[in-house]
């Protein structure tokens, strides 16, 4: 999407590549019917939106993402996989932004889907348009579904993580407007159904990856550490940021956790 600033670098994506469609969206798995077709909206590389293949042996997946770069690697692992491009059972990847539209006709889609993409809008409008737009491919009686994080936290507290590194990403995404600000979607009488899911980095090789992630993003060069720059944050808090996240990475009781917002909503 047109405000994503946080790049596509290798760091960024190993995040990305890591989600798959039962970590990802189990809360979506139960109600995809085999005939379904299916629009992965954010898809990044593909490891969610190729996980839904196997759920629509009748049906069909596509992928959307802004980033010709990050499809690239969406369509390898489709290549990978040994998955068809067309037919029952296909797999196929398109570029676009929904803040523009979505270039698919009205009432195309069975399912529409995201993961990590709401939360990276600037509320209201940003959110409101998205979903809008989401809806407005989906079928009578389809389903958007999304996933994004609402609370994350890092322990221990006195490293001051949810400062460093939550609040600063707040700055970045948000551009200083509160995501409590986001508001709630009605549909028209059609049923919503919000839960809650979680994401646990512990032990010492989660910290070891998710201080390394972190290390890359933000180094010099990195879209990832300019969009803090253009958001304000100093080089030194930059620099205090990285510190926190290395004392962290070697704290043997460290561990950080992330609760997501699954919403399922019927039109």
């Amino acid at each position: 999407m047109s405000n994503y600033t946080q790049g596509h670098s290798d760091c960024t994506t190993a995040t990305h590549q890591r989600r798959t469609a039962e970590t990802d969206a189990a809360f979506l798995l139960p109600h995809i019917k085999p005939t379904d077709k299916i629009l992965d909206v954010g898809c990044g590389p593909g490891t969610i939106t190729a996980g839904f293949v196997s759920y629509v042996p009748q049906g069909s997946v596509i992928g959307l993402d802004i980033s010709a770069a990050v499809l690239q690697k969406a369509r390898d692992v489709a290549t990978d996989a040994g998955t068809p491009a067309h037919g029952p059972g296909s797999l196929g990847f398109g570029e676009g932004d929904i803040l523009k539209g979505l270039p698919y006709e009205d009432n195309t889609f069975d399912i529409v889907f995201s993961s990590q993409v709401i939360g990276h809008m600037v509320p209201p409008d940003q959110p409101l348009a998205a979903i809008t737009e989401m809806r407005r491919v989906v079928r009578p009686g389809g389903i958007v579904a999304c996933r994004d994080a609402a609370f994350q936290h890092f322990y221990p507290a006195h490293l001051d993580l949810d400062r460093l590194w939550v609040g600063n990403m707040n700055k970045v995404i948000y551009k200083g407007v509160s995501p409590s600000e986001v508001p709630g979607f009605n549909v028209d009488g059609g049923k919503v159904v919000l839960g809650a899911g979680t994401m646990v980095h512990s032990g010492p090789e989660k910290r070891k990856w998710l201080a390394w992630r972190a290390a890359g993003q933000l180094k010099e060069g990195d879209a990832f550490r300019q969009s803090w720059l253009d958001a304000g944050m100093t080089k030194e808090a930059i620099e205090e940021t990285l510190e926190a996240i290395g004392k962290w990475c070697e704290t043997e009781d460290a561990w950080f956790a992330a609760l997501q917002c699954e919403m399922l909503g019927w039109k």
